[in-house]
């Protein structure tokens, strides 16, 4: 395993943490102040993350499936053969390639369940 992809797994290990404390925070009813001190953690670290995840809801972009038969020549569009196939009738499929990377995939998968 590459030092990139032990550092970007470690940065996505780090991330779920946070978003983790952040979404339990706000079940909590707990001022963050309060959270902190019952968790142990630092009051600027999670205010922090709270508005980095805050900020990237608001920044978040839709994606919007086009049909590909509404495009000349798309029959000349073939996929190629997929490694691995994750499909959530009604809301996504992912296709992986070969030579995909777990930390991008895994980063892909943190983005979306973070919807």
């Amino acid at each position: 395993m590459t030092e990139r992809i032990k550092r970007e797994e470690k940065l996505l290990r780090n991330r779920r943490r946070w978003q983790a404390h952040v979404q339990a925070l706000q079940r909590s009813g707990l001022s963050r102040s309060g959270y902190c001190k019952q968790h142990n953690l630092s009051y600027h670290a999670l205010t922090y993350w709270h508005r980095k995840f805050s900020r990237s809801k608001s920044n978040e972009t839709s994606l919007v499936p086009v049909p590909l038969d509404r495009f000349p020549g798309h029959n000349s569009i073939q996929p190629g053969p997929a490694a691995l196939r994750v499909v959530l009738p009604g809301r996504l499929s992912i296709e992986v390639g070969d030579t995909f990377s777990p930390a991008t995939l895994s980063l892909l998968l943190a983005t979306l369940e973070g919807r």
